[in-house]
């Protein structure tokens, strides 16, 4: 699945880069928030169950939206809101890669793969499905 960031959130995140005297969040890079080889946050439900995580997170230029690819549990369908737990417990880690932050949960919406429309409207016959002789 895909989860699509909520702006206000982001907002809340890229404004606390600018910040010297505010909570400070994790980093998020634009256009490829990794900070690890592999990143696994935490997706959240509204009990704050565990049912997923966000592994692959980035900011789509064409779409507007901060996004990021997620397993997550298959029964909990389209359109719901989750969170992503973003950021490292405790004010993050010591190691020198990975800036002091606060963690936060920033809200998400359940939504479908390949997030574009037009990809999805238009590439169900593409070269992902098309076979070869």
């Amino acid at each position: 699945m895909t989860l699509a960031w909520h702006p206000e959130d982001m907002a809340k995140i890229m404004a606390s880069m600018f910040n010297p005297d505010g909570e400070a969040y994790k980093f998020f890079d634009v256009p490829l928030a990794n900070y690890a080889s592999s990143n696994y946050d935490r997706v959240v439900d509204a009990d704050g169950k565990t049912v997923g995580l966000s592994m692959f997170t980035g900011f789509s230029y064409n779409e507007k939206q901060a996004l990021s690819l997620a397993t997550i549990d298959p029964a909990i369908p389209v359109g719901t809101e989750l969170h992503v737990i973003w950021g490292e417990e405790n004010g993050g880690t010591r190691k020198t890669t990975v800036e002091p932050h606060k963690q936060l949960a920033v809200r998400c919406i359940v939504s479908p793969v390949p997030y574009s429309r037009v990809a999805r409207e238009n590439y169900a016959e593409g070269w992902r499905t098309s076979v070869t002789a």
